[in-house]
């Protein structure tokens, strides 16, 4: 996995690093349905007839929001700011930190989940 620190303008620090959803994140909705699905052509009527017997592990399962199902850049500041940008641009392991700063300055603000740094 890529990961940089860059300063911001103001002096500030920041983490960059890409983030991959796993194929059971990207997946979404209901996949058994008369619809084209994954490519594949619906060619006559539904065979199933019994109820739905796939397992769920009782949680509900974590849903990517649209647009980000191929990844996106996160970005933490020192102070535990957070913000998300997709689609990746291409070549950011490589990007200068003027270029990062945009992409970071530009890129949604999102809460931050799990432990905080001052509580680790």
């Amino acid at each position: 996995m890529a990961y940089k620190v860059f300063a911001a303008p103001n002096g500030s620090s920041w983490e960059v690093w890409m983030v991959v959803p796993t194929e059971a994140e990207r997946r979404r909705g209901e996949r058994r349905s008369a619809k084209t699905t994954a490519g594949f052509l619906y060619r006559g009527p539904e065979r199933r007839i019994g109820p739905d017997r796939r397992q769920t592990s009782g949680g509900s399962r974590t849903v990517v929001s649209p647009g980000f199902e191929k990844g996106w850049l996160c970005f933490e500041s020192e102070d535990g700011e957070k913000r998300r940008l997709a689609p990746v641009p291409e070549g950011w392991e490589e990007a200068a930190n003027d270029r990062l700063w945009l992409w970071c300055s530009v890129a949604i603000p999102v809460e931050k989940c799990g432990p905080r740094r001052e509580e680790l």
